[in-house]
């Protein structure tokens, strides 16, 4: 199951981050009509599935969102890393053996 967490995030001269939950909870519409119009030093969005956060969204200044954290895009990465190596791996012990 997807949760959505809205932070605002605030921070003062004396480098103070006061953090205020927004929204938490399973609807996606409502955690945007929550932030909509927020304005704050960050708004972070975090998504999380079955309590495991797998992508953080932030805004400053109102700005556009950007992705801060991506589980499944880093996953895949290693994923493929660990693809290539083994197949290197495998050609390694063919040319051995041969």
């Amino acid at each position: 199951m997807k949760t959505y967490v809205a932070t605002k995030e605030t921070e003062y001269f004396t480098n103070e981050s006061i953090k205020e939950v927004l929204y938490a909870g399973d609807n996606k519409e409502a955690v945007f009509s929550k932030i909509d119009g927020t304005s704050g030093n960050r708004i972070i969005l975090d998504v999380c599935f079955d309590g495991l956060r797998i992508k953080s969204f932030i805004r400053i200044h109102n700005d556009d969102w950007r992705v801060a954290f991506d589980k499944l895009g880093s996953t895949k990465k290693e994923v493929e890393d660990y693809n290539a190596k083994l197949i290197e791996a495998k050609f390694l012990l063919n040319v051995g053996e041969s």
